[in-house]
């Protein structure tokens, strides 16, 4: 919440980053000049982590629990998505 009696919405939107602008996919419903707060989260794409170099910096129980974080990470977004 922000001051007193004022709600803050609070809505997942897909987006597409695009020539240094993000284009959200669905229609947003704002009013135009209308300003928002936003929160970007990257999904999870196996080729953007190099695991085994990671692994290095770190021990086989570090990988396996970067692994396990990533699979279950990328599962809960699948699941947003398809609700």
């Amino acid at each position: 919440m922000r001051g007193r009696g004022t709600i803050a919405v609070v809505r997942l939107v897909e987006a597409r980053y695009e020539n240094g602008v993000l284009l959200p996919v669905d229609r947003l419903g704002l009013r135009p000049g209308e300003s928002v707060n936003l929160i970007v989260v990257r999904r999870p794409v196996a080729g953007r982590w190099d695991l085994p170099k990671l692994a290095k910096a770190g021990s086989a129980e570090d990988l396996a629990l970067a692994e396990q974080g990533l699979a279950e990470w990328a599962s809960a977004l699948e699941t947003m998505e398809r609700s």
